[in-house]
Formats: C-alpha cells, structure tokens, sequence
C-alpha cells in the first residue's frame, strides 16, 4: 500500500493503519489486544470517531474520523487565546504517537525485549469518497479471512464487525455505521462478497 504521511485535520475521514518492524507481531496474546484497544479509547477516542477497526497479529487498521478542532484543543486542556499558537495536525498525530509508544512500552517490557516496535512513521490515507468509505470498512472486516486467521470473518472478535453485527457495548460509532448503510440487515448484506485487495489499493493510489 502506498504510504502516505500528509498533514491530519480535524473533521476528515483517514485510514490509520500500520505494522511491526520487520512484520513481527505486536498482539501475541489475546489481553494484548485488550490492553491496545484500552489504550486506544483513552488516547483516540477523545479526539477521533471510531467506523470501524481489525486488529491482526502483525498489523492494525483503523477508519476514523477526527473531531473538531475546538474539541481537540479542549480534550488538550489549551486556552482559547493560546490555540492559534498550535500546530493542530501536530497535535492529532502525536497524539497516535502517545497510543503506540505507550502500547510499544508495556508490550516490550512483558515480553522482555528493546527497541521500536512499530514501522514510524504511521500510515494514514484521506478518505475522499463513498466508494472508498463503504469497501474499506469491508476489506477491514474480511481481513482476518483473507489472512487465514480465520474461516468466517464474522467469528473473529477483535474487529468492529464482531462489535456491530452483536450490538456489543463499544467505542464504535455503531449507529453512525449502520445508519449509513440503512440498517443492520443491509449492513450484513453489504458483507456477503468479498473485497479484493487489490481493488482498495487501486483507491489508495488514485
């Protein structure tokens, strides 16, 4: 996939997605996976909205949509006569930083090793379109499928598939998603063909 570091600003839709260094795995045990998405609500959550995510054993995407500015500089706690001092994509991105050094550190120390433990910097694409809206949250889902992880992506719980399709309590935005594509029974319906790879990097490089 193309990488793609430009600038993040407030009230746009990304794909944030990334991987270990050298492929390795950052989620070995099933609480990792926990403690990431633990980690995520406390430190994205409050300045991002959640379409949807897949966490895999080496690599993570995320489709989120980042909140305004005035809520981001009030999650920062900055005073309103000191915000045109702020670099505001800065303050989004290092806000991501936070979530993975944090992760990176916890996750090191329990598994007694040194070191980055993800590619930097992270990856993250604009999404401009419909088309590219409703088949990426697709391809995220069917990704534990298309990596043999599983046989039915529908099983695989550490995805916001599992979170919407069982109404599971989550930071999902579910009503927005299911909103968006009309219900929960179209939203399923959307999810009975696969999206092709390559077909979401041909999006990406447009």
């Amino acid at each position: 996939m193309k990488k793609n570091t430009e600038p993040m600003a407030p009230e746009q839709l990304y794909h944030i997605y990334n991987r270990g260094i050298n492929r390795t795995k950052i989620f070995k045990e099933y609480r990792n996976y926990r403690f990431f998405l633990r980690k995520y609500q406390k430190y994205i959550c409050p300045i991002a909205d959640t379409y949807a995510y897949c966490l895999l054993g080496n690599h993570f995407h995320f489709l989120v949509k980042i909140k305004t500015a005035n809520e981001i500089f009030e999650h920062k706690k900055i005073k309103t006569e000191q915000r045109e001092h702020y670099d505001l994509s800065r303050l989004i991105a290092t806000q991501f930083g936070i979530l993975f050094n944090c992760y990176a550190q916890a996750f090191n120390k329990t598994n007694d090793r040194t070191g980055g433990l993800f590619e930097n910097p992270f990856r993250r694409v604009l999404v401009k379109d419909e088309v590219y809206f409703t088949q990426l949250i697709k391809y995220l889902h069917f990704n534990p499928e298309n990596h043999g992880i599983v046989h039915d992506f529908r099983q695989y719980k550490n995805s916001s598939y599992y979170d919407i399709s069982t109404m599971k309590k989550s930071f999902v935005d579910k009503k927005s998603v299911l909103n968006y594509f009309g219900g929960m029974d179209e939203f399923k319906q959307f999810h009975t063909t696969a999206v092709e790879e390559k077909n979401i990097i041909s999006l990406l490089l447009e």
